[in-house]
């Protein structure tokens, strides 16, 4: 014979259950709500677009820096965000491989934008809050470093910016 449990205990139970499909709902709507965007970026402006790549030691060393060359920029940097103002968001700054190997990109801004550290092949927080105007402008000054030995021509870099929505 089946116990019968009291009507407080059985509403407590339903309550428990109900809780937790909501949790588990509202999680995966959360998780739904994540989604990612590119940013255009094609207002930008690079204000010196021929990086000189330099030796970063004139005489020969030893160890994992002996044959670094850096060059520096800048860039006036304008991201169309119109598409989600009133939202709430992350940009991201994206560099893709580098063909002669691992380019690494320190910067400085001036506005809205966070300095930071990229590397080829990753991806790095620009911005998170509110996306309060259809336009987020900001000047970044750049320094790129690279391994000399593997830099043999002239070649492009092509960072790129994407959009996490949702809370920052």
């Amino acid at each position: 014979m089946m116990r019968r449990l009291p009507i407080t205990a059985r509403l407590g139970f339903a309550t428990l259950l109900a809780m937790s499909c909501y949790v588990a709902f509202a999680a995966n709507d959360a998780h739904a709500q994540a989604r990612t965007f590119k940013v255009d970026d094609s207002a930008s402006q690079v204000l010196d677009p021929n990086v000189t790549m330099e030796w970063e030691s004139i005489a020969p060393t030893r160890g994992p820096d002996a044959n670094a060359v850096s060059g520096r920029f800048a860039v006036l940097v304008r991201l169309d965000v119109a598409p989600w103002q009133g939202r709430m968001g992350r940009i991201y700054m994206i560099l893709p491989p580098a063909p002669s190997g691992p380019v690494t990109a320190t910067w400085d801004a001036r506005g809205p934008l966070l300095p930071g550290t990229l590397r080829s092949g990753e991806r790095s927080l620009v911005y998170a809050g509110p996306i309060n105007a259809p336009l987020i402008e900001d000047t970044l000054r750049f320094q790129l470093q690279a391994d000399g030995r593997h830099i043999t021509r002239t070649q492009q870099l092509e960072f790129a910016f994407e959009i996490d929505l949702g809370a920052p």
